[in-house]
């Protein structure tokens, strides 16, 4: 079991800021699973003095070959460059970070012509990297194992070790979320359910797929259903609550667009939660696996935003020499904060273990709950990836669906949301400002009820432990 001092030397490394390493070009791209067969991700190198204006690319040299090349590309984040430019000088001014105007979207015929286009635009020395879009897959669910039997329902409210002390939470200024926005990333949600009535109906970025609406409406339970006496109580109700949609348009599927445009909706000390997983290395992993989204969760942080991302439910190690040091803190680090899934009090084997579902390794940053997450529900009949809702759903009425099955990593990314936004909001409250991000994730990590197991997936929050640790300085 990893010992308090090594959590407390991995508290102090996480505390620096974001940093970047420009990927390796190892062989030209071919097309795998997971990704889109007929559309290109493209980023030219940094401090050559490229750049892109009206479509057209400029810099030194005869870029006649790069121009045919990359025709017919749009810009991949759907900021304009003026607003991206202003957004790097004020959050990275030593320019570290990626500048985001030089990735393109290239769209192809058909997968042979887009591994053609790959190919060449690789042989390129001015291309930093090209690769096959990442496509859209089911959110991060896991219904494997099977929930088990909760001592009482939303029990991750409890103190440590079993929970993450909400109830010490509420007790301190800013402990119901107040002051704090949360932008969640996701496919759907039912805004209609009887207990979001604070959460505002359109996506506040991006075109809402209609898919899913299930996993949506549990993440928005867990976080803010309406303390009023019936169903549950929302972690931090008093926070608000934005749904950003990964879709910029409907047949515009981009993750890291989706970081940048909730960013855009968010001051320093809110939070934006990634609740999407990406197909990589043959299973489910950490949406950062793609380089345009890990450079714009790094930007957000650099802006004093918060990051939360599930570790995805592949049960990948993201220290494997697979991944080529991608999710090597040495080397890089987006900033985000990176939850594990750890079993939960009284399932089988040990609590705060890694029970085989969620990613595991070095970089994970926090855990929480794996499995038995009791929040708001859906009707299976309408979303198919949705667990039963056992709790309560008189007449089959999603609206008044409640479930105790909520699992997976994106059941336990919420929890830790919830101990983020806390802190954020208590720090408001009693020092006039919020934590820095980085600052924040190590301040949780130190504090956090140690893990159990081998495989590491971090601690859990003790938000009593955190709050009179940190709540007054």
């Amino acid at each position: 079991m990893p010992s308090p001092a090594w959590l407390l030397l991995i508290a102090v490394a996480q505390a620096a800021g974001p940093s970047r390493r420009p990927p390796q070009k190892r062989a030209p791209p071919t097309w795998q699973a997971g990704r889109q067969p007929d559309r290109l991700v493209v980023k030219l190198v940094e401090d050559e003095g490229l750049a892109f204006v009206d479509g057209q690319v400029t810099g030194p040299g005869d870029l006649s070959i790069l121009q045919e090349l990359l025709a017919g590309s749009a810009p991949l984040f759907s900021r304009s460059p003026d607003a991206l430019a202003a957004r790097q000088a004020k959050a990275d001014p030593a320019g570290d970070l990626a500048d985001l105007r030089l990735y393109r979207r290239l769209d192809l015929p058909h997968r042979a012509a887009a591994e053609a286009r790959a190919a060449r635009l690789f042989a390129d020395p001015r291309v930093e990297q090209v690769y096959f879009a990442f496509a859209p897959v089911q959110p991060p669910v896991d219904l494997d194992p099977a929930t088990p039997d909760l001592r009482a329902e939303q029990g991750y409210v409890a103190p440590a070790p079993d929970g993450l002390d909400l109830i010490e939470a509420r007790r301190w200024p800013g402990g119901t979320g107040l002051g704090v926005t949360i932008a969640d990333i996701e496919y759907d949600w039912n805004p209609d359910h009887e207990d979001l009535d604070a959460v505002p109906g359109p996506v506040a970025w991006g075109w809402d797929p209609n898919r899913y609406p299930c996993h949506g409406t549990m993440v928005a339970g867990t976080l803010v259903a309406g303390d009023n006496g019936y169903g549950m109580t929302g972690l931090v109700p008093d926070a608000r609550l934005l749904m950003v949609s990964p879709y910029s348009a409907p047949s515009v599927y981009s993750i890291a667009d989706a970081v940048d445009g909730a960013a855009a909706l968010l001051q320093p000390g809110d939070v934006i939660l990634i609740e999407q997983q990406v197909l990589a290395n043959d299973d489910y992993a950490p949406a950062e696996a793609e380089p345009a989204t890990f450079d714009a969760i790094s930007l957000a942080v650099a802006e004093g935003i918060v990051v939360v991302e599930p570790s995805a439910n592949g049960g990948q190690d993201l220290d494997d020499p697979a991944w080529g040091g991608w999710f090597d803190r040495s080397l890089q680090d987006s900033g985000a904060i990176l939850v594990g899934g750890g079993a939960p009090p009284g399932s089988p084997g040990l609590a705060r273990s890694w029970t085989g579902g969620s990613s595991h390794g070095s970089r994970l940053d926090l855990q929480a709950w794996y499995s038995g997450i009791a929040t708001l529900g859906h009707s299976t009949a309408v979303d198919s990836y949705c667990p039963s809702p056992d709790l309560f759903f008189p007449g089959n009425d999603p609206d008044q669906a409640y479930t105790s099955g909520f699992n997976g990593t994106s059941g336990a990314s919420p929890l830790v949301v919830a101990a983020v936004v806390v802190a954020q909001a208590a720090a408001l409250e009693l020092r006039g400002q919020p934590f820095a991000p980085m600052d924040l994730r190590a301040a949780l990590v130190s504090t956090g009820t140690p893990q159990q197991g081998e495989e590491i997936i971090g601690p859990q929050p003790d938000l009593r432990a955190f709050l009179r640790s940190w709540g007054v300085r």
